[in-house]
């Protein structure tokens, strides 16, 4: 029995398993460079604000490297979203089986 459809970790953008500078990159790439979006999209929303902009990328690397406010839930485990009416979708998920 695996997690939930729509499981995820918040800040883990790129789907890794692992919430790390390579999220914030992956982030940034997605908003600036036109690279791929992250399969979970609320995923990116480190701030849980029910945006994706570059507010995200930065909470994140404020919480990594500064000491900044913890990423909100889920993290650090897999789980779904508490504030699930920001119109952001995760209908696959990023959790492993």
């Amino acid at each position: 029995v695996g997690p939930p459809p729509g499981s995820f970790v918040r800040g883990n953008s790129n789907g890794d398993a692992v919430v790390d500078i390579s999220d914030a990159i992956f982030t940034l790439g997605y908003l600036f460079l036109g690279e791929g979006a992250p399969g979970c999209l609320d995923s990116a929303d480190a701030d849980d604000n029910g945006r994706l902009e570059i507010t995200d990328p930065i909470y994140a690397l404020d919480f990594l490297f500064l000491g900044g406010r913890i990423i909100p839930e889920p993290y650090p485990a897999c789980g779904a979203d508490p504030t699930d009416d920001d119109g952001l979708s995760c209908a696959g998920g990023t959790c492993p089986d």
